[in-house]
């Protein structure tokens, strides 16, 4: 287990519990004579765990990210986290209760141009089929450094999705789609740009595969799975009409000795965290993902916001630091039962009341 981690998690120290899965199985096979778990919850919702529980000294530095199972929301702040790793230890680490005095510690302008949606701000998006690669992408601020959008599905993408896919296109925006190499990664991107019962598109998207395809498979080399496929169809049909290769085909199909169809399939979690992100920069630099800057009239309107910005920012500094000088307001002895009484009942917090039992008078005497 222990190797399986160090393997999975490489120089970038996190892996999430799939990759570990697939880093420990190659061993757990050759072991066992080529018996292995057969869902792959058993590992990352037992065997992984249970391995930490029982030697937590030898795993204390373990950074594994396990899948969301819910979530969390705050009252009032908005505050909504997913229920996996790496949100809740950071919204643990952001605790606080003091409650500031000074009213320069919210006074400060954003200077940041408030946009919403992709102008002026991203020229690709990066849709993965795998929800679990979000906190390394987070920890590696990928969308950061790219300027790029991420979206994600479990599996399948859903008609909002492929209806933000074609508004996206429609603004110039490319969608660059990693997926698993396997028969459901093949429909995932096929379905993107393809019209079905449920959705059609008014325009032909902008969506570039990025793979795993074949050959991603072979350079790294990634370690497969057996795939056995229900129907009597041969699976090789939709494959095709997915864009697959005849060399990719016959690597995810070929007739079972018994009949029916078998094959294999190569998860992006077959991956480890150094070669997942190695592989990412390569096909981003393919594609020729590159940072944003706006045209010359939005960035002159930038800079005069942002010298008016300034300009507001220095006297509200200034009208702060003429606070300071100035005697503390006083407070209401009744002030906790006032707020009691406008709470009783109501759906706002006790700091919106609060601010609402400031008087005039205590504003304009400042």
């Amino acid at each position: 287990m222990e190797a399986a981690y160090q393997q999975a998690a490489g120089e970038l120290g996190m892996a999430n519990a799939r990759q570990v899965m697939y880093a420990a199985r190659p061993a757990v096979l050759e072991l066992t004579g080529g018996k292995c778990w057969k869902k792959s919850d058993y590992f990352t919702q037992h065997l992984l765990p249970d391995f930490m529980e029982d030697h937590p000294g030898l795993t204390a530095a373990w950074d594994v990210v396990f899948d969301d199972r819910g979530h969390f929301l705050e009252p009032h702040t908005a505050h909504r986290i997913g229920l996996g790793t790496l949100a809740v230890r950071g919204y643990i680490r952001a605790w606080h209760a003091d409650v500031p005095e000074q009213a320069d510690a919210i006074v400060e302008i954003e200077h940041a141009c408030p946009t919403m949606g992709p102008a002026n701000r991203y020229r690709y998006a990066l849709f993965i089929e795998k929800e679990g690669f979000s906190p390394l992408l987070e920890a590696t601020q990928i969308a950061e450094r790219y300027d790029i959008a991420i979206m994600s599905t479990k599996g399948m993408s859903v008609t909002a999705a492929r209806m933000l896919v074609e508004r996206l296109s429609a603004q110039g925006v490319t969608i660059l789609v990693c997926h698993d190499f396997d028969k459901s990664g093949f429909s995932i991107v096929h379905t993107l740009q393809s019209d079905t019962r449920r959705y059609r598109f008014r325009m032909r998207p902008k969506v570039v595969d990025l793979g795993l395809r074949l050959a991603d498979v072979q350079a790294m080399p990634l370690q497969s799975e057996r795939v056995d496929y229900p129907s009597d169809v041969d699976p090789r049909i939709n494959l095709r009409q997915c864009t697959a290769t005849e060399a990719e085909c016959n690597f995810l199909v070929r007739r079972a000795p018994l009949g029916g169809w078998t094959g294999a399939r190569v998860e992006l979690n077959a991956m480890t965290s150094d070669q997942f992100m190695a592989w990412l920069a390569a096909k981003f630099a393919e594609v020729g993902v590159e940072k944003v800057v706006p045209d010359d009239e939005s960035l002159a309107r930038a800079y005069r916001r942002a010298v008016r910005q300034r300009r507001v920012q220095r006297v509200i500094d200034q009208a702060l630091a003429a606070l300071d000088e100035e005697e503390e307001p006083s407070v209401p002895e009744d002030l906790d039962e006032r707020i009691r009484d406008r709470l009783t009942g109501s759906a706002q917090a006790w700091d919106q009341v609060l601010w609402e039992l400031v008087p005039d008078d205590d504003v304009d005497s400042a």
